[in-house]
C-alpha cells in the first residue's frame, strides 16, 4: 500500500505514445493513408494513370527543365486535393450518420476544389505541350514533309487503335465501371474518333479533309451524350486521350 510520502507512477498518455513514434512508423501510416485512396476511390486511380501518360508524353515531346517540373507541380496539387477530398469525405462520414445537408456542402466544396485543381493541370499540360519541341517541330515543317508511305500509315493506325483499347478497357477494369464499348469513366468510341481525327489532320494539307475529320468526331462524341451513355467529361476525357494517342504516335513514326 502506498503512503502520501511515496511517488506516484507517471499516469499513461496516449499522446506521449504519438510523439514516440519513429519515423518509419510514420511514413508506414502515411503509405496506409495513400493505399487507401488508391484502394477505395476510383478517381485517385484515374488521375494517377493520367498523370504517369502525361509524364510519359512529356517525356516523348522534348519537355524538360522548367516546363517538366510546372507539370509535375501540376499533377502532386491534384492529386493532394483528391486525397484531401477523401479525408474530408471520412471525417464527415464519420461525424454524420445520414443525410444531412450541411454535410453535402463539405463535400461538394471538397469536389470542387478537385475539380479546379484539375482544370489547372490541363490548363498547365496545354501550355507546356504546346511550346514542346517535337510538336512545334511537327506543325511548323508540316508543308516541307515528304508524303508519308501508306504502310507508315497504317502501322499508326493499327498501332494507335491497339493501343487505345488496351487503355481503356484497363481503366474502365480498373475502376470497375462499363465494358470496352459501353459506359466507363472513358468513352471509348470518342478516344478512336479524335484519334482517327488527329491523324487526318497531320496527314493532310486540305482544310476541307480536315474539317470533315474533326466533324466526324465531334458527332461520334455527340452521340455518346444523345444516348445517355457518356456524360461530358467523360467524352471530353476520351477526346483528349484519343488525340495525344494520335499526336504521340505521330511524332514517334515521322519525327
Amino acid at each position: 500500500m502506498q503512503t502520501s510520502d511515496s511517488p506516484r507512477k507517471p499516469e499513461h498518455s496516449p499522446a506521449a505514445d504519438v510523439e514516440r513514434k519513429s519515423v518509419p512508423t510514420s511514413f508506414h501510416f502515411a503509405w496506409e493513408g495513400i493505399q487507401f485512396c488508391f484502394d477505395t476511390q476510383r478517381h485517385m486511380r484515374v488521375h494517377f494513370t493520367l498523370a504517369v501518360l502525361v509524364l510519359l508524353a512529356a517525356w516523348t515531346v522534348g519537355v524538360e527543365g522548367s516546363e517538366f517540373m510546372h507539370l509535375m507541380a501540376a499533377i502532386a496539387i491534384v492529386l493532394i486535393a483528391e486525397m484531401l477530398n477523401t479525408a474530408l469525405e471520412a471525417c464527415v462520414d464519420l461525424i454524420v450518420q445520414g443525410y444531412d445537408p450541411r454535410a453535402k456542402v463539405v463535400k461538394d466544396v471538397a469536389a470542387g476544389a478537385v475539380l479546379f485543381a484539375a482544370i489547372y493541370a490541363i490548363s498547365v499540360a496545354i501550355i507546356v505541350f504546346s511550346t514542346a519541341p517535337r510538336v512545334e517541330a511537327v506543325f511548323l515543317s508540316a508543308p516541307e514533309r515528304p508524303p508519308v508511305e501508306p504502310l507508315h500509315t497504317l502501322q499508326l493506325v493499327v498501332t494507335g487503335v491497339t493501343l487505345l483499347c488496351i487503355f481503356i478497357t484497363w481503366l474502365k477494369r480498373a475502376t470497375g465501371y462499363g465494358t470496352l464499348w459501353r459506359g466507363g469513366v472513358v468513352s471509348g468510341h470518342s478516344a478512336l474518333g479524335f484519334f482517327g481525327a488527329v491523324v487526318i489532320m497531320l496527314l493532310t494539307h486540305d482544310i476541307a479533309v480536315m474539317l470533315v475529320a474533326i466533324s466526324l468526331a465531334v458527332l461520334m462524341m455527340q452521340s455518346r451524350l444523345q444516348a445517355r451513355i457518356h456524360t461530358m467529361p467523360q467524352v471530353l476525357l476520351g477526346a483528349l486521350a484519343g488525340a495525344l494517342m494520335g499526336l504521340l504516335l505521330f511524332i514517334w513514326y515521322f519525327n
